[in-house]
């Protein structure tokens, strides 16, 4: 195991585990099960006291909710990322000191300057010969130019180096906002728009939809997992197309999807979320390797509305509750919240 337990306690906090998803809720898969495998072996501080916060306030615990504890407590760093701020630092030091040395330079010089000036003013009065003075303030003229060239080229290494920098930590930015399989916006992107949304505007409408690959487990296990990231690719492509600008298409974990759509009613997401059902329904696919069909795939949907009474957890749980309704209506159709009170 991770902090190599002994067979014993893996079982031991296995069965803790068990017992916290049964209490919660939550399925037994990998990212579930990681974060609390880890808050049961209580190696991670941080995670122990953000889950602790959440069961004494009494957070309800859905997958959205374990997925982004483990993005912020159990993500691996990034090697890329240390490097890039390794880089950073050194740039920042190296600034740092041109800029002291350029005081130095400028303050010695002023010094010398001062001095000279003094001398010549004191040989003038006194009748002698000022060009001796007068070279050597030449000289120092010249040292210090030479001295402030030297700085200038310095200093502009280190602009482009920033310059080359700041578009490596954007890319970085991005692809940590990015899902590497889909393209698509990941949890942490979608939490962090939908505060932008609600900071911006309070009161902002926001629509939900959300979307899952209907007995695709299935698929897996009959065709392979290659072949199922190609066809979560292709599918999220085609998600991805029919959301404009202001929309965000995420990927909320394996083949669950979300589209958020900012100032828009129910019946409007409503309706765009027939069309991606619908553009998803018409998708073939072929084996490359067999060359043969496929079987179709089809999407169930779940469209909700933000309640201003509730925080944006509360909302992506709900959404997914009318998801699951869709499915218990027998897949491959759009529900919308206004079915909850329904009879199926």
């Amino acid at each position: 195991m991770k902090y190599q337990d002994s067979l014993e306690q893996a079982s031991e906090k296995a069965a803790q585990v068990k017992v916290f998803l049964q209490r919660a809720g939550l399925a037994a898969h990998p990212v579930n099960y990681a974060v609390c495998y880890d808050y049961i072996s209580g190696h991670h501080a941080a995670l122990c006291t953000a889950i602790e916060h959440k069961l004494s306030a009494k957070t309800p615990f859905d997958d959205f909710i374990m997925a982004d504890l483990y993005s912020r407590y159990l993500t691996p760093a990034n090697p890329q990322q240390e490097q890039l701020l390794q880089d950073a630092s050194g740039i920042v030091s190296r600034l740092t000191g041109y800029t002291d040395l350029a005081a130095e330079q400028v303050a010695d010089y002023l010094q010398q300057l001062d001095f000279s000036l003094l001398q010549l003013q004191q040989q003038q009065q006194n009748g002698e010969n000022i060009l001796s003075a007068v070279e050597q303030l030449r000289q120092q003229t010249q040292e210090f130019r030479s001295g402030q060239y030297q700085l200038q080229q310095q200093l502009e290494q280190a602009n482009q180096q920033s310059h080359q920098l700041r578009h490596e930590l954007e890319q970085l930015k991005l692809q940590r906002q990015l899902d590497p399989l889909t393209g698509l916006y990941n949890r942490s992107a979608m939490q962090h728009q939908l505060e932008l949304w609600f900071t911006e505007q309070p009161g902002r409408r926001v629509a939900a939809i959300a979307i899952d690959l209907d007995h695709f487990s299935r698929f897996n296990q009959d065709y392979g997992s290659a072949i199922g990231d190609v066809i979560l690719s292709k599918v999220a492509r085609k998600i991805s197309s029919y959301v404009q600008s202001s929309g965000l298409p995420v990927r909320a974990g394996g083949e669950e999807f979300l589209i958020l759509l900012p100032d828009v009613d129910l019946r409007s997401a409503s309706e765009i979320a027939e069309q991606v059902r619908r553009g998803v329904e018409k998708l073939r696919f072929v084996s490359a390797r067999s060359k043969k069909a496929l079987p179709k795939v089809t999407i169930s949907l779940g469209v909700s509305l933000y309640q201003h009474s509730e925080n944006w957890y509360q909302f992506l749980a709900r959404t997914t509750d009318v998801l699951t309704l869709a499915k218990q209506r027998g897949r491959n159709q759009v529900a919308s919240e206004t079915m909850l009170a329904l009879p199926a």
